[in-house]
C-alpha cells in the first residue's frame, strides 16, 4: 500500500488512515515501470503529474555555474519525487529529476488529486505535515553538509539509502557531496 510506505518513510502514525482509505488512496494512482535514466521532469518544464517512487531511486540535478551537472537530492523508494514542487505550484521546474535505476512509479494528475482529497479529507492535513517533514529533511541536509566532512556524510548516506546506495553512480554521489570524483575515490579507499 502506497500510503503506508509514505507514512513509514516519514515516521508518521499509520493509525491516522484506515485500511479502506489506504486502498482507496492507491486506486487514484497509475502504476508505471520506467527504465533507468528516464526523466520524470526536465528543467524548464511544468510537471503534469505527482510521482510516488514505490521501487527505485531518482536524482534531482541542475547545471551549476560551470555548466556541469550538480546533484542536490536523491528521491528514494517510499517518497514522492521532488518534481512535486513544479506540480503543486504549476511553475517551470528549476531542476531535472532522472531515474538512477529501473523503477516502479505511481503517478497522479491534478484532477485526480482533487478527487482524492474530496474522497479522503484528512489527507490534506496529512500532506501538509509531510511537506513540513520534507522541508525539515532539506534543511537538515544543508546543515549536515556544513557540519560534517564529506567522509562522514558519505558514511551517513550508506546507512540512509541501504542497498540501493550501490546503484548510485559515484559521479552523482561526489556531486551531491560537493567534491570531485577523485576526492570521493580517496574517501572510499580509506573506508574500504
Amino acid at each position: 500500500m502506497l500510503l503506508e510506505k509514505l507514512l513509514e518513510e516519514f515516521h508518521m502514525d499509520l493509525g491516522m488512515i484506515n485500511p479502506e482509505q489506504s486502498r482507496l488512496y492507491d486506486s487514484f494512482f497509475e502504476k508505471m515501470s520506467l527504465k533507468r535514466n528516464t526523466f520524470l521532469i526536465q528543467e524548464g518544464e511544468v510537471e503534469r503529474y505527482s510521482y510516488f517512487i514505490a521501487e527505485g531511486m531518482a536524482r534531482c540535478w541542475t547545471l551549476n555555474h560551470k555548466g556541469e551537472e550538480q546533484t542536490f537530492w536523491f528521491c528514494k523508494a517510499g517518497t514522492f519525487s521532488m518534481s512535486n514542487i513544479s506540480f503543486t505550484l504549476q511553475e517551470k521546474s528549476e531542476f531535472s529529476v532522472q531515474l538512477l535505476v529501473d523503477s516502479v512509479i505511481y503517478r497522479i494528475n491534478t484532477e485526480k488529486v482533487n478527487d482524492l482529497y474530496a474522497a479522503i479529507p484528512p489527507l490534506k492535513i496529512t500532506f501538509g505535515d509531510l511537506t513540513a517533514r520534507l522541508l525539515s529533511r532539506l534543511l537538515k541536509r544543508n546543515i549536515d553538509l556544513i557540519k560534517y566532512s564529506p567522509e562522514q556524510y558519505y558514511l551517513y548516506m550508506m546507512e540512509e539509502y541501504g542497498p540501493v546506495f550501490n546503484s548510485i553512480p559515484l559521479k552523482d554521489i561526489a556531486s551531491y557531496l560537493g567534491i570531485t570524483p577523485q576526492a570521493l575515490s580517496r574517501i572510499r579507499k580509506r573506508i574500504f
